[in-house]
């Protein structure tokens, strides 16, 4: 390949020493973060004629510059790596899933009265956070089962600092009740360190614990406490009796398994505490990684970043680079020595060849490859969409990136709009945007809005160079001739416009009719092409319906997701939200009446009063509050 003089340059004035190494694009983009025992060697690698796979193809494909960052060791470079990684979030690197879509466990231990609660973003507020668990539904019956054997706080801070009895919980000796009853801090504190033993798997040490404090009572005489540890004990025996795997030998170890091809890279994550299987979980990414080494590492610099370590981690035999694990454990170490991670042994990582260690990693490798297979097929089946479509609609290109517009407004209150991504067929969140509509004043204007939205969309594509290949318009004929308005204004920017109608019920026969028993007959959805030209039906159940629909839907949901936010907010502080006897719906039926907050400020009393539903004295005092407001 050709080199540019600047990157030529580069090249020849990197050092053999370690360090990390950014990628960027045409835009200056960090597209990819790598480290490097030897600079030089390590980044000249990327511009030789032979790739190793698609992904490094495609990542140099798009590269035009590079940075480099030195340091003493690879050790120090990997740490590096790591905060990179997590600052930049480049596209090319492999990336857990967002840490909002990861559930933590939260124990704010500093509190008067601590919980174990589930979050979606660990924060630096003294807390103690568990995870992130790929599985929110196994968490879902972890809690679960923590609630019965533990009795811990479970209602809201609200409910907790208001109510004026215990709850139920309290009663079926769930819960010790501090809300109202004199419970011992301490004593409470204790129990919730006994449930996080619980989830971190250190069950023979809790058992042993729990029968020390229940003879510690029983010998001081603390009978009501001494029994609410034997509740907790057979809580515990019977919650845990079918739970755990036992593998054979006292093992404490999570085994690493990992399977990749040209596009996605699977782990999954087996873990064993005291000799017995306690849970797994499996990760997908996107790799642009060469080799098993290189992912891995990536990989579990990323998964035990604030989680704790174990004593073990057993690693895949195909990787056998016995430095570079090394270089990977002291950088682990030193993260867990950061993050305070209690082990209880130093750290080792190794690749087992034989007996039950090697046969946990099997386990975790057989996970991985079939996990890598579902990714595989859900890619498949999102590319025969998006190949169905683009023959439906004689598109120009494959809608690799597809966009939807969807307005929204509630009369003259907060009119917003949602444009939501779909790229390969899957929602990319990331490129999500809210647009608050800026230009059109007083009585709501869908085709004003649109062209607002598509105008202001399309000046970020010729800035960022983020074209759809197809942006679709929530519609008909009217909205779509609103966007290719605006898309006049922008030659140099190449799309497809097309908008999506919603079914409708017809009063004449036709093509492209559902046709009930005893019902109206209905159209399909419609793709409106051209504004003068018939729709494009699609058929119910088809691939390019549900891909269709799904994005429409998607957009609507987004939207009026925003726009709640937005209405509560004009409506905070009014006069609607402090009169007694008018709730939500009688606030909605206000507005929708007068056409807006602006229109019921300037109603009189009497038309207060005509108002179905909404009582006199009700009337008087809105109608009131509002001149108040006024003045």
């Amino acid at each position: 390949m050709s080199l540019s003089r600047t990157i030529r340059d580069k090249l020849a004035g990197l050092p053999l020493t370690p360090g990390v190494y950014l990628m960027k694009d045409t835009r200056g983009t960090i597209i990819y973060v790598g480290k490097a025992k030897a600079l030089k060697n390590r980044v000249s690698s990327y511009f030789q004629k032979q790739q190793l796979n698609m992904k490094t193809a495609a990542l140099v494909r798009e590269l035009i510059d590079f940075d480099v960052i030195l340091t003493q060791t690879e050790v120090e470079a990997l740490l590096l790596e790591r905060t990179l990684i997590k600052h930049h979030k480049p596209r090319f690197n492999i990336l857990l899933r967002d840490d909002k879509e990861f559930p933590y466990l939260r124990v704010g231990f500093h509190e008067t009265w601590p919980r174990i609660e589930k979050v979606r973003r660990r924060k630096d507020d003294g807390a103690t956070y568990l995870g992130p668990f790929g599985s929110a539904g196994n968490l879902k019956i972890m809690l679960a089962t923590i609630y019965r054997i533990f009795p811990l706080i479970r209602c809201t801070r609200h409910e907790f600092a208001t109510v004026k009895r215990p709850c139920n919980y309290y009663h079926m000796k769930l819960c010790l009740g501090p809300c109202t009853l004199p419970v011992d801090r301490e004593m409470y504190t204790a129990t919730v360190r006994d449930a996080v033993s619980f989830l971190q798997g250190r069950n023979r040490d809790l058992i042993r614990e729990l029968k020390d404090k229940m003879t510690a009572a029983s010998e001081s005489e603390s009978y009501e406490l001494a029994a609410s540890y034997r509740d907790q004990l057979r809580a515990f025996e019977k919650a845990t009796e079918k739970q755990s795997v036992i593998v054979g030998e006292d093992i404490d170890a999570d085994a690493i398994g990992f399977c990749a091809n040209e596009e996605n890279a699977s782990f999954h994550v087996v873990l064993v505490r005291q000799g017995k299987v306690i849970g797994s979980d499996s990760f997908n990414s996107h790799t642009a990684a060469n080799g098993t080494g290189e992912a891995l590492t990536e990989f579990l610099l990323q998964y035990y970043d604030g989680r704790a370590l174990p004593p073990e981690i057993l690693l895949p035999q195909t990787w056998d680079d016995t430095e570079a694990i090394s270089d990977l454990q002291a950088a682990l170490q030193q993260m867990g020595d950061e993050q305070h991670s209690v082990i209880g042994k130093p750290l080792r990582i190794l690749t087992p060849q034989r007996s039950v260690r090697r046969n946990l990693v099997d386990i975790a490798e057989k996970n991985a490859s079939f996990n890598l297979g579902v990714v595989a097929d859900d890619s498949e089946k999102r590319q025969t969409e998006l190949e169905i479509l683009k023959e439906k609609l004689n598109l120009p290109i494959l809608p690799n990136r597809m966009e939807c517009i969807d307005i929204s407004n509630f009369h003259e209150t907060a009119i917003v709009a949602s444009n939501v991504c779909f790229i390969g067929g899957k929602a990319a969140k990331d490129q999500y945007r809210h647009y608050t509509i800026e230009t059109v004043q007083g009585a709501p204007d869908d085709f004003a809005s649109m062209r607002e939205v598509v105008k202001r969309r399309l000046e970020r594509a010729r800035r960022d160079g983020d074209t759809p290949d197809l942006l679709v318009i929530d519609g008909g004929r009217g909205q779509l001739q609103a966007a290719l308005d605006s898309a006049k204004d922008f030659p140099d920017v190449q799309l497809t416009i097309v908008s999506l109608a919603k079914s409708r019920i017809e009063k004449t026969k036709g093509i492209g009719k559902v046709i009930e028993t005893g019902a109206p007959q209905r159209s399909f959805e419609r793709v409106f092409l051209q504004p003068e030209e018939a729709p494009v039906p699609l058929t119910p159940g088809s691939p390019e319906y549900r891909l269709m629909t799904r994005l429409r839907d998607e957009a609507h949901r987004f939207a009026i997701t925003h726009h709640r936010k937005k209405r509560a907010k004009v409506l905070q502080g009014s006069s609607l939200e402090t009169i007694p006897g008018i709730g939500t719906k009688m606030r909605q039926k206000l507005l929708v009446e007068f056409g807006g907050l602006d229109g019921l400020r300037r109603a009189t009393l009497e038309q207060l009063e005509k108002i179905k539903g909404l009582r006199k004295e009700s009337a008087v005092a809105l109608h009131a509050a509002l001149r108040q407001e006024e003045k």
